[in-house]
């Protein structure tokens, strides 16, 4: 019986390095989007400061010096929205894999008699 005990904990342990292989996958996901929302916050601060500063007359209105930061404000936000939404879908992609090595390292530990962190 302590022998197949030990075969459950050895499948338990390969289980849980499973289980953390695949958390890594979408730890570092979560950790890119997280930087592009700290980017759009950023570019969304750096706006409203252009904002309140142009709202009198300016010498860069004459030149069309908003209609450019618009468009560059606008560019960099689509390009953020769309990086973030890459890494959105590729956290999707990666949750069922995930969820089945939770699920693995879960039933191993409850076999071998470990307890799930």
């Amino acid at each position: 019986m302590a022998q197949a005990n030990n075969k459950w904990a050895q499948l338990a342990e390969l289980a849980q390095l499973a289980y953390d292989k695949e958390l890594a996958k979408l730890s570092a996901l979560w950790e890119a989007e997280a930087k592009l929302v700290e980017r759009r916050q950023r570019l969304n601060a750096m706006n409203e400061q252009a904002m309140d500063d142009l709202s009198e007359p300016h010498p860069a209105l004459w030149h069309n010096g908003d209609v450019l930061w618009q468009t560059w404000v606008n560019q960099n936000g689509r390009a953020i929205g769309m990086e973030q939404a890459r890494l959105k879908a590729l956290a999707e992609f990666h949750k069922p894999e995930l969820r089945k090595a939770f699920g693995r390292k879960s039933v191993l530990e409850s076999l071998s008699g470990k307890k799930t962190r």
